[in-house]
């Protein structure tokens, strides 16, 4: 599978999980819209996620959380 595939598959699930929720409250053209949305969405994030890159040896960055003493 390639990743136009990929990403249509996730657009199906996620109109069909908002779809199930709320069909009734939304007409064809409104669910098209949506549609076009969850599109924008998935192809943004893959975007993002695949210009970083990674080696086998990185590891997640380190969560900073300051010191706050208790005054």
């Amino acid at each position: 599978m390639n990743t136009n595939e990929i990403d249509q598959i996730e657009i199906d699930i996620r109109l069909s999980m908002l779809k199930h929720w709320y069909g009734d409250q939304l007409t064809d053209e409104q669910w098209e819209g949506v549609r076009e949305g969850i599109r924008e969405e998935i192809i943004e994030v893959s975007q993002a996620i695949r210009a970083v890159e990674l080696g086998y040896a990185d590891e997640p960055l380190p969560l900073f959380s300051p010191y706050r003493s208790e005054d």
